[in-house]
């Protein structure tokens, strides 16, 4: 019967090891995907930002279109009299 207590005793001792060792390398896992989840927001916010200059040239360039077209119309009517 002491050999089976010392089995028995053994094995919780393992599996309290194996619980403590799951219990880090969740806390690891976890500590990962919020360093990736970071990341991925720092990655967008800079595609936003790249996003929102190109919106703005892009205005500034039909304003200067639509600027140089209403000139230019404006011109035509002024020669033609």
């Amino acid at each position: 019967m002491n050999e089976f207590n010392t089995r028995k005793h053994s094995l919780e001792q393992q599996v309290d090891e194996m619980e403590a060792t799951l219990l880090h390398l969740k806390a690891q896992l976890k500590e990962e995907n919020e360093r990736e989840q970071h990341a991925a927001i720092d990655r967008l916010e800079e595609y936003l930002d790249d996003l929102n200059n190109k919106n703005a040239n892009l205005q500034a360039f039909w304003k200067t279109l639509r600027s140089e077209i209403a000139d230019l119309f404006s011109g035509d009517s002024a020669n033609s009299k």
